[in-house]
Formats: C-alpha cells, structure tokens, sequence
C-alpha cells in the first residue's frame, strides 16, 4: 500500500502547473477612464482581476499583479509628463514674459517634489502593516500604484490647461 502512495505522490508532483497570468492590458484602463466619472475607480480594477485570475490572496501573486498595473500608469504618467514639458516649452518660447526655463523648471521641480511625496506617503503605508509581516509588500505596491495614477491625473489635468 505504501507503494501506492508513493507512486500517486510521483505523479502527482508530476502534473503540470497551471501558467499563471499577470498581464495587465491598457486598453481595459484606458476604456474604464472612458466611462467614468471618478478616474480612480479604475484604479487597480486590471489588478483585482490579475489577482482573481491567478487564484487570489497569496501576497506574492497581490503585489505582482499591483506592480505591473502600476507599470502601465507609470509608462501613461511618464509619456504625460514628457507631453507637458514639450507644452509648457512652448508656452516659454513665445516670450510672454517667462524667465528662461521658468516653466519647465517648475514643472520638473514638481515632478520631483511628487516622487519625493509619493514615496513617503507609501513608507507610511509600508511602516503600517510591518508589524502584520507579509502585509506590508501589498500595502506599498497598492500605495505606489494609487499615487502613480493620481499624479498622472494631475499632469493630464495640467497639460490640457496648455493644450
């Protein structure tokens, strides 16, 4: 009989694993700002359904399904970004009265001034849930994905004021 077991438990360690999933698709973001009122509702909808996908609550599988949605705002915030110093450029160049750079400095010190905000505000989210162990790697990636998708509203909002 134990010769049974050891073969079930052979072929059981045998069976293919199941490909886990990650993939976070923009377009579905980019189709909730759409319809939506309130953007941050479709914050971190592409990384429930990631979690969902991949069997859910394991903190490892929360955090990397966080991490690549955040990567999708980053890569949207970084092309606002770029698109608002191209704008604000612009604005300089018609000689107005601006100071040389007196815009693109400002924006860029903002930007900077937010990193510096964005990652303090997910220390304290980190500094948080360590007591609780594994639910401190959840809490910043959570952290870090609200404040990317926050401060490419804000650049949005800003580059339309220059559009």
């Amino acid at each position: 009989m134990a010769g049974v077991w050891l073969v079930c438990g052979f072929v059981l360690a045998a069976w293919p694993a199941a490909a886990q999933d990650f993939a976070i698709d923009a377009h579905l973001i980019d189709r909730c700002l759409a319809i939506q009122d309130d953007p941050m509702v479709c914050v971190g909808r592409q990384a429930d359904a990631c979690i969902q996908r991949n069997g859910g609550g394991a903190d490892m599988i929360i955090g990397v399904c966080q991490e690549n949605e955040t990567a999708v705002w980053d890569a949207t915030l970084n092309r606002t970004y770029a698109e608002l110093l191209r704008l604000v450029q612009a604005e300089q160049e018609m000689d107005v009265g601006y100071a040389p750079n007196q815009l693109t400095d400002a924006v860029r010190q903002m930007q900077r001034s937010w990193i510096k905000y964005r990652d303090d505000t997910c220390g304290v989210a980190l500094a948080r849930e360590m007591p609780f162990g594994s639910a401190a790697g959840p809490a910043a990636s959570g952290c870090m994905m609200r404040e990317t998708a926050r401060q490419f509203f804000q650049l949005n909002y800003i580059a339309g004021q220059y559009r």
